[in-house]
């Protein structure tokens, strides 16, 4: 039982890619939201992005333990970032099967690829990433000041986070024309 579970959670965390890119075409597709769920949803994608943007300026995947910046908030802020990003969509798209999509899969998915990264990091980093785990939270972050010093533009576009601003532009620039707000479609 447990290899088969390990072996699902290696799986589904391969996946949240996948998961992500699908939510973002079903929002543009179905999404119905006119500009005042856009405007709602805006705020909590731009904190999400800006949330993933730091956590990418900071990490050096694979090189060094990433327990400074917004990784001192929580474990995972990227996933974080992700999470609010998403929240901020599915009120944008106005739509209950996006809303549905979001909230059984993304659990789903990013408690995999936790549960995924964990493990590697133990293995990378033993005790010194341990140490970290118990005096920061997995996902929902604490609130306590941090020093911003060590983020680096360089690092995020080698993260490729950059990416995610122009996917989040262009799906918000979708959202207006579906609402018929940029370009108005006459019948």
């Amino acid at each position: 039982m447990g290899k088969y579970r390990t072996g699902l959670y290696l799986k589904l965390a391969k996946k949240r890619t996948t998961f992500g890119w699908i939510f973002f075409i079903l929002v543009v597709i179905l999404g119905k939201g006119n500009v005042k769920h856009i405007l709602i949803g805006l705020p909590l994608i731009i904190l999400g992005e800006l949330i993933r943007s730091l956590s990418a300026g900071t990490i050096r995947k694979n090189e060094i333990l990433a327990t400074d910046g917004t990784y001192k908030l929580c474990r995972h802020p990227l996933y974080f970032g992700s999470f609010l990003i998403s929240i901020g969509f599915v009120i944008a798209s106005n739509n209950f099967f996006i809303f549905l999509y979001f909230i059984i899969l993304f659990p789903l998915f990013y408690i995999s690829a936790i549960k995924k990264e964990e493990d590697y990091l133990i293995e990378k980093f033993g005790q010194e990433y341990l140490n970290y785990r118990k005096t920061v939270p997995a996902f929902f972050p604490v609130l306590r000041k941090i020093d911003l010093k060590n983020v680096s533009f360089s690092q995020m576009v080698k993260n490729n986070e950059h990416i995610n601003w122009i996917i989040i532009a262009l799906v918000l620039l979708l959202l207006l024309i579906k609402a018929n707000k940029i370009f108005p479609i006459q019948t």
